[in-house]
């Protein structure tokens, strides 16, 4: 072994794989494991190409790995190193600038390949010990990815008693389509200046029940979510004293209502939305956009890509292929052609065999506000926020957003509607307010509820998502499933768990 490790310098592929599954690591429940192959591969294949391309320079492996591994290293710090010197000032100069560092780059490779080149007695050595010491330390991110991984596939929701039908009852279609930070028609009025109405009037021409004055369980959309799919608050679910809000994933892909309609011989179908969390790669049909090998990058990759010594070269070359600087500048494209993806496969999917529970993150009309009323794209960047922007600015990429989704929603119901052979169910909700505002207007939502023309039992306007489920099954499916008492609770992000309870002021 000692002598194979001496002449096979793998600690290069070790180097090359270690930045992207730190990364990744880093980022577990905001992206998928998965968004990690392409950046896997090129990193291993440049790696492979300066071994190879440095061993018929110096002669042999070993101080050719030691070379590349140099090489490698200066590359993937760079931009760990030029982030943190841009917050450090001498004088009133600040360090972190390229200028300053690309020279110290260049000085620290020319001693380091100095170094490797008279290193013909200890290079073996050596290629030993970095091969153990970066594999060893290659362990540690990937332990944690598979540990996620099991984790997540492996915790369920506890399962409701099961639904019992008729037999010979056709089974409706099922859609919860999920607009994020959707508001409700009054704070769109007072607030943001809109009159909503002709949307909610058109809901409910079409047989939608909307209930004006609903909202939100929960401030956030992993909170949100898991308490409307599990028709319970998260005090039932999850342990709020651990502040870890990864312990929710789990609970939003494997669900007590998915579980319930899966067993009821219901086929579920999801969308990729670009957080991993809220993605159900396990559904029977899931859906994303097409991506080959040489399609832009993600954000993912774009992000890796500027902590390498490669943004010295985009900030110094302006005019860089069209591909590449949409993909570095602007992630917002990738997210409109999802949210394009999504409206036109809502609309085709009526025509696909049923039963199916259709599960549609949109994330819309939350920031980044990537179309204008119309659906013309936007020159805004990818995610700003208020703070950042204006107030003003905020309400207008909000309200245009809003009025762009209005119409697309209004066709794909419409689609739905009109093209199933049995009458189904939708469901139209916001999982919370926008970001600028009150509480109450945090926790005021859209919700909107079409159980095939017919009247929810139970329905009332103040109505809140954890009793979504419980009211449509309980109209559609003749369930036993009580409704419970509505209450809000407003948390900020840092602090998901730590509550403070929002009263609706609208009588029932």
């Amino acid at each position: 072994m000692k002598v194979s490790l001496e002449r096979i310098p793998l600690h290069v592929i070790w180097l090359g794989l270690f930045p992207v599954l730190a990364l990744l690591s880093s980022n577990l429940g905001q992206v998928r494991p998965t968004i990690g192959y392409r950046a896997l591969a090129l990193s291993a294949l440049l790696a492979l190409v300066l071994l190879v391309l440095f061993r018929l320079i110096l002669g042999d492996w070993s101080r050719a790995g030691l070379l590349t591994s140099v090489g490698l290293l200066l590359f993937f710090s760079y931009g760990h190193v030029y982030n943190a010197l841009r917050s450090v000032e001498l004088g009133e100069t600040t360090l972190g600038r390229h200028r300053f560092l690309l020279p110290a780059w260049i000085v620290l490779g020319a001693a380091g390949t100095w170094l490797v080149w008279k290193s013909a007695a200890y290079a073996p050595g050596l290629t030993t010990a970095l091969t153990l010491g970066l594999g060893a330390a290659l362990l540690v991110p990937l332990v944690q990815i598979v540990t996620f991984q099991i984790g997540s596939s492996s915790a369920r929701a506890a399962k409701l008693p099961a639904l019992e039908l008729q037999e010979g009852e056709p089974l409706p279609d099922i859609y919860y389509i999920v607009l994020d930070a959707y508001t409700s028609g009054s704070v769109l009025l007072d607030t943001y200046e809109l009159d909503n109405g002709p949307f909610l009037d058109s809901l409910r021409q079409r047989g939608f029940y909307v209930a004006d004055c609903s909202q939100s369980n929960y401030a956030q959309t992993e909170l949100s979510m898991v308490s409307t799919l599990n028709m319970a608050y998260l005090d039932e679910l999850i342990d709020e004293s651990n502040p870890d809000r990864s312990q929710l994933w789990p609970l939003l892909r494997h669900n007590a209502v998915r579980l319930l309609l899966e067993d009821l011989g219901y086929s579920t179908v999801a969308f990729e939305t670009g957080y991993y969390w809220s993605e159900w790669e396990d559904a029977d049909l899931y859906l994303a956009p097409d991506r080959g090998l040489l399609e832009g990058m993600s954000a993912f990759e774009a992000t890796l890509l500027r902590l390498t010594a490669a943004w010295a070269l985009i900030d110094a070359l302006p005019e860089l292929p069209a591909f590449l600087v949409r993909d570095l500048d602007r992630s917002a494209e990738a997210h409109s052609v999802r949210l394009l993806y999504v409206f036109e496969q809502l609309e085709q999917l009526s025509s696909e065999a049923g039963p199916k529970f259709v599960f549609a993150h949109i994330v819309s009309p939350h920031r980044p506000f990537v179309f204008d009323s119309e659906g013309n794209p936007t020159d805004d960047d990818y995610d700003w926020a208020p703070s950042d922007i204006g107030l003003d600015r905020y309400k207008a990429g909000y309200r245009e957003q809003v009025q762009y989704l209005n119409g697309r929603i209004e066709q794909i119901i419409g689609h739905i509607i009109e093209n199933s052979a049995v009458p189904p169910i939708i469901v139209i909700q916001g999982d919370h307010g926008p970001e600028e505002g009150s509480s109450a207007d945090r926790m005021s939502i859209l919700n909107a509820i079409y159980l095939g023309g017919s009247e929810p039992k139970e329905s009332y306007p103040t109505i809140t998502p954890v009793n979504t489920f419980r009211m449509m099954l309980g109209s559609r499916f003749a369930a036993s499933l009580p409704l419970l008492e509505d209450a809000s609770y407003f948390s900020i992000y840092d602090d998901p768990f730590e509550y403070s309870e929002v009263t609706n002021e609208c009588p029932r």
